[in-house]
């Protein structure tokens, strides 16, 4: 193995650790541990930096590659530094009420503190995805690092149950302030939690139908002993994990992701993958009728303080009023529960407060103003549509990048009535995924290094 391969194995192992440790605790929603993990994130790349400047390893997937995104993505970090700046452009003086600094000083973020913990957040974010792509060209590198991270995820599951029942239903060792009788695992609210337990369940459902060729010099009762404990045992424990989450719209989310890679799976596979795909299509359809038949609603159950059906929709369209006064420039990122906090009027009480919109482009586009928020949402889908493209055409090495694909479409659906891409820990098992899949999709994706 040469010194360059042997960079980027260590490197390998270092973002999987960080994206499993990430969850712990509150899947890192506190200021003092997202700093944590960018600091961890920095100094990972300027060790990558240094073994590029020794010729110790060379980058293996250059940024002109998904140039677009990363243009997008970019603009994006200079406008939040715009946003920061002393420039005069503060459009509506009646917020100075809320934010007399960023008034005085002219700034566009009424909250400028809350911007920079979003500057920071996703600086680390994009650190993270490159130095991810960097470790998932080489192949066998890449599925084995989506096998541990599958894993990961199965354990995470596994500990949310324990939680929930062995040691009697508390947030990791600590009283729970709410959702008491769900498996939350390491997170603070169970939808986040689901999100995070549906990507492991799509992941599984790639190894379940993907062709291994490891496997071929192998005794097929070997590689059935070797699906089941491997692949089928920690998809049945994620999926135990989220049935005790009680979180409708995680089952529909990991039901819809799981079944993308079946659909795939039944033009793709021969023989028995192929059947046993065909059932786990016609199980998850019935299980659809089942729950619409006991009058079951998926949007139901939305992480807030009230559940009523007209306050969400009253936060909607309050949220739309925010985004039209100030469609272009917004309020700054991070800065909805104080932007919100100035408008809220009925039927919402004034005594409930909502940090997050419980809708991810809402929000974005209430922060960030319209243009910036396209951006951000263009450039992940940019990416997650080569890895979707890919697995369409590939009759081989297609889990993968099928993976990356439905995992962005998982997220991205859950984050149509909840925030679980603001989790910090739940973007960040979304970037490693999708980094294995975007790589894989490559046509370099065989040599070595």
């Amino acid at each position: 193995m040469s010194r360059r391969s042997k960079g980027h194995d260590y490197l390998g192992w270092a973002l999987v650790a960080t994206v499993l440790l990430a969850p712990l605790p509150w899947g890192g929603i506190r200021a003092f541990f997202y700093m944590l993990y960018a600091v961890v994130v920095a100094v990972m790349g300027l060790f990558y930096a240094m073994g590029l400047y020794r010729g110790h390893v060379r980058p293996r997937l250059p940024l002109s590659v998904f140039a677009v995104p990363v243009l997008l993505f970019g603009l994006v970090i200079v406008w939040l530094l715009v946003t920061l700046l002393p420039l005069g452009l503060l459009a509506a003086p009646e917020w100075a009420m809320l934010s007399p600094v960023a008034e005085v000083a002219g700034r566009i973020s009424i909250g400028p503190g809350a911007t920079f913990d979003m500057l920071v957040r996703y600086l680390t974010y994009g650190l993270f995805f490159i130095l991810a792509l960097q470790v998932a060209v080489e192949q066998r590198r890449a599925k084995t690092l989506f096998r541990v991270v599958y894993w990961g995820i199965a354990a995470h599951a596994l500990l949310a149950l324990a939680l929930l029942t062995y040691f009697g239903d508390v947030l990791l060792f600590l009283p729970k302030e709410a959702y008491f009788g769900d498996a939350t695992g390491a997170f603070v609210n169970r939808n986040s939690f689901a999100t995070f337990l549906a990507f492991g369940a799509i992941m599984g459902a790639a190894l379940i139908f993907g062709n291994d060729e490891e496997d071929v010099s192998r005794s097929r009762l070997s590689r059935i002993l070797i699906q089941l404990g491997f692949n089928v045992a920690p998809l049945a424990l994620i999926g135990l994990a989220l049935a005790f989450s009680h979180s409708r719209m995680g089952m529909f989310v990991a039901a819809l992701g799981v079944g993308l890679i079946a659909l795939l799976a039944v033009f793709k596979s021969t023989g028995l993958r192929r059947i046993v795909a065909g059932m786990m299509i016609a199980a998850g359809l019935a299980a659809g009728l089942v729950l619409a038949n006991t009058g079951g609603v998926l949007f139901e159950r939305m992480a807030t303080v009230d559940r009523d059906a007209d306050v969400r929709l009253a936060v909607y369209e309050q949220t739309l009023d925010l985004i039209a006064a100030r469609p272009l420039t917004g309020y700054g990122g991070g800065t909805y529960e104080d932007a919100f906090r100035a408008i809220k009027t009925d039927p919402i009480s004034p005594d409930v407060t909502f940090d997050a919109a419980h809708n991810l482009y809402l929000e974005l586009a209430a922060e960030l103003g319209i243009p910036a928020a396209v951006a951000v949402v263009l450039a992940v889908l940019l990416l997650a549509g080569t890895t979707a493209l890919a697995a369409l055409r590939r009759r081989q090495n297609w889990e993968l990048p099928a993976a990356a694909a439905a995992v962005v479409l998982a997220g991205g659906v859950h984050s149509l009535v909840d925030f679980s891409l603001q989790i910090p820990a739940i973007v960040l098992m979304m970037l490693m995924i999708l980094a294995l899949g975007f790589a894989q999709s490559r046509s370099a994706q065989q040599s070595a290094g």
